[in-house]
């Protein structure tokens, strides 16, 4: 099971392929920068793991659960590209996203 959030924080649950689209566009909106919160987010229920994205192409991946586990980053994602994380995330391909090549925080690759 798992869970989107829009720009708006509306949660839909078990969000389907077209409705993640929507989510990844609403991005490129306008008003983007009016929001308080200018981000979507896609969470995996039973694992805790998340995927935000950001207007400027940055994608986090985190776990919710386990505060030992640091954010990690990727930047100047296309939409197309965003979209193959979340559905990867959805479908529950959690070794295939961690060995993906994402940064980390400077201070925590000490």
């Amino acid at each position: 099971m798992y869970h989107s959030t829009d720009i708006d924080g509306v949660t839909i649950i078990n969000p389907d392929i077209d409705q993640l689209r929507e989510l990844i566009e609403s991005l490129s909106e306008d008003e983007i920068d009016d929001y308080d919160h200018p981000d979507v987010a896609l969470v995996d229920d039973d694992s805790g793991w998340s995927i935000s994205l950001y207007p400027n192409g940055t994608a986090t991946l985190e776990n919710l659960e386990d505060a030992d586990q640091s954010p990690r980053y990727r930047k100047g994602l296309r939409p197309e590209a965003a979209l193959e994380l979340w559905l990867m995330l959805a479908d529950g391909e959690l070794n295939s996203l961690l060995s993906m090549p994402w940064e980390r925080d400077s201070e925590d690759e000490k």
